[in-house]
């Protein structure tokens, strides 16, 4: 940024921090079915709304995790696929971090035939 750009910026307040309080951290975590054939693609879809989103990391139950980095974004919905190479019930978790207020982790949970 050119330095007098940046000096009216400051200036005139253009750079100007907010008093108001953070909001809270909404997490949902869904899947595209909650059953599914071994080998067969689910899809997540995590949603988060807050303050200055970090990232989403989502364990799926099996020993093997994704993560997205979210750029301090306000809102989110990234989309994760996954394919199951065993049967069973498994937990998936989302958890999301925002800069302000800390994580909120969301969950559901997928039979695997």
């Amino acid at each position: 940024m050119n330095r007098w750009l940046f000096a009216a910026l400051i200036l005139t307040g253009g750079c100007r921090q907010t008093t108001e309080p953070p909001v809270s951290l909404v997490v949902t975590l869904e899947a595209n079915r909650s059953t599914a054939a071994r080998g067969d693609t689910i899809t997540f879809t995590v949603n988060a709304t807050g303050n200055n989103l970090v990232g989403v990391v989502i364990d799926f139950g099996d020993q093997t995790n994704d993560l997205y980095a979210t750029g301090g974004a306000s809102t989110a919905r990234v989309t994760f696929k996954h394919v199951f190479q065993a049967t069973g019930t498994f937990t998936v978790s989302a958890v999301v971090t925002d800069a302000l207020v800390g994580e909120k982790e969301s969950t559901t949970a997928v039979v695997i035939n």
